[in-house]
């Protein structure tokens, strides 16, 4: 939910909360009010009938006036005091408000009542009620009206600094240039963002070019390293002892060697150094590799299919031969003499297993660097991250399933 409409629709709950709270106390307030007018005119009349009674010794004679009834009846004992009460009259429309009290003439002692007619209170009262609910309504149409405009064009700022935002890549020498606004806290963001940017791109910067140093520096020596070893081995002179350390040392050489081209492999991915994509035929690649690996395959009498259709995908080439690459060389490594590798491609996804003797794996740590189940492999254990980075990097999910003694990889786009 946007912040904007859920605002909205809190301050709209609140509004109408308080206003309904505030209706109704302000109608039981204003009956009260007109209730206790009423009541001090029945009083006044009570007073005048008390008056006439004193001086002339009689009721007096009940006068019709619209509005308001008089009549008289003999005591109940059970009456003792002044009496008010809202109630229908015998005869008449609408509601009254009633007052009984006791009056004694000549020795007898009556009951007199005078009723006073609630519709003109009752018409004021509903009046107030309808011009205050009007109000109230009028009030919340222009609130949500108000909000609507005033709050959208308040936050364009911020949609619009956030657009800006969505452009920037910190491996383009970029400068993000964000319109001016007189609202402090969206001016406060920009310079945050634009302050936090800035010294991305330039610890961007320093890790490429740390990258690249590091690889042109460390190749240098281990090839160096490597030439000279090769001179060695070749040596007739050396011992069978002398040549089997050589030999281990050469492989060590090797595999630091390829190591290194990982690490600076993975490193140039997470800097997003292979971001450009071109239209790639998919079905070609693959084919380009069949053909590669065949004479491996051959050699070690592993048998491989292949359904493939025509498929063409936005990807970056180079990452795409490595990617290719490593599936392939995957599931040949951990594959055995007399296996299969099967390779399928659909329009939105590409597949391929290959048959083992090795027990699954462990799906929550195989992506992870230097990671192996085999502490004696002699790999690196980063083939399986370097996949998954490009996969990631690519745009592309990887999923891994095991069944029947079957490694398979699904790469989906």
């Amino acid at each position: 939910m946007r912040l904007f409409t859920k605002y909205n629709r809190i301050n709209l709950l609140t509004t109408i909360i308080i206003f309904v709270l505030s209706a109704t106390a302000f109608y039981f307030v204003i009956r009260y009010i007109l209730l206790n007018q009423v009541d001090n005119d029945l009083m006044i009349e009570e007073g005048e009938i008390e008056t006439y009674a004193l001086e002339h010794k009689e009721l007096p004679e009940p006068i019709p006036v619209k509005g308001q009834k008089i009549s008289y009846t003999l005591s109940d004992k059970d009456f003792k005091k002044r009496q008010f009460a809202t109630d229908h009259v015998a005869g008449e429309k609408g509601s009254y408000r009633v007052l009984r009290f006791k009056i004694t003439v000549k020795e007898n002692t009556y009951i007199a009542t005078v009723a006073k007619s609630l519709q003109s209170t009752d018409d004021l009262t509903m009046s107030i009620l309808l011009i205050s609910l009007a109000t109230i309504f009028v009030i919340m149409a222009a609130s949500l009206i108000i909000n609507r405009v005033v709050l959208k064009r308040l936050w364009q700022p911020f949609y619009r600094s956030l657009d800006i935002l969505k452009n920037f890549r910190v491996d383009k020498k970029q400068t993000l240039d964000f319109p001016s606004t007189q609202i402090d806290e969206f001016e406060f963001m920009n310079q945050t963002i634009q302050k936090t940017t800035n010294q991305a791109q330039q610890e961007y910067s320093l890790l490429k070019e740390f990258t690249e140093n590091a690889s042109h520096e460390m190749q240098t020596p281990l090839a160096i390293i490597r030439s000279k070893l090769d001179l060695l081995i070749q040596d007739e002179n050396l011992s069978e002892d002398q040549s089997k350390t050589m030999q281990s040392a050469y492989s060590a050489i090797e595999r630091l060697s390829r190591l290194n081209q990982s690490l600076l492999l993975l490193a140039k991915i997470e800097n997003n150094q292979y971001c450009e994509t071109t239209r790639i035929n998919l079905t070609d690649k693959i084919t380009e590799k069949l053909n590669a690996f065949h004479e491996l395959w051959h050699n070690q009498n592993i048998s491989v299919s292949s359904s493939l259709k025509d498929v063409s995908v936005d990807l970056n080439s180079e990452l795409t031969d490595i990617l290719l690459n490593n599936l392939l060389s995957n599931a040949t490594r951990h594959n055995f003499p007399g296996g299969s590798i099967k390779i399928i491609l659909k329009e939105k996804e590409l597949e391929i297993s290959n048959s083992s003797l090795e027990k699954e794996l462990n799906s929550q740590k195989m992506f992870l660097r230097f990671f192996s189940q085999d502490k004696q492999s002699r790999y690196n254990g980063l083939g399986l991250s370097i996949i998954k980075k490009i996969s990631d990097a690519s745009g592309c999910s990887l999923r891994y399933n095991f069944t029947g003694n079957e490694h398979r990889f699904t790469l989906s786009w």
